[in-house]
């Protein structure tokens, strides 16, 4: 599949540009913003907002992927930042932005405590 570039909005109004990836791709290995969407319309449907390290062999985001399909997920897009603050912090404004499908019990509602480490 060829990487497109979508754009999703947070809630503090900013623009985040995503590329989108095939399931079969190395997208595990990319470090950044991850959303997992289905479709709905011409438009995507949020199904779950998370970082990832990129680090090969995290067995985490592909349970995120896995969970994901479970609730209609068919694409991944991901924004690339090796900045893990940054990244969380766009994680956490993507998430109120875009209001997800999965949400509870997610890294999301840990924000300030992964933020403080």
């Amino acid at each position: 599949m060829t990487n497109g570039a979508v754009n999703f909005c947070g809630a503090n109004g900013s623009s985040y540009k995503f590329e989108r990836f095939g399931a079969e791709q190395d997208w595990a290995k990319v470090a950044g913003v991850v959303l997992f969407a289905a479709p709905e319309g011409k438009s995507w449907r949020i199904i779950r907002v998370a970082d990832q390290g990129g680090v090969e062999g995290d067995v985490a985001t592909f349970w995120r992927w896995r969970e994901a399909r479970r609730y209609g997920a068919t694409a991944i897009f991901i924004r690339r930042n090796a900045d893990i603050k940054a990244r969380r912090l766009e994680v956490a404004d993507l998430a109120q932005g875009l209001d997800p499908v999965f949400a509870s019990s997610s890294e999301v509602y840990r924000e300030p405590e992964l933020l403080a480490a």
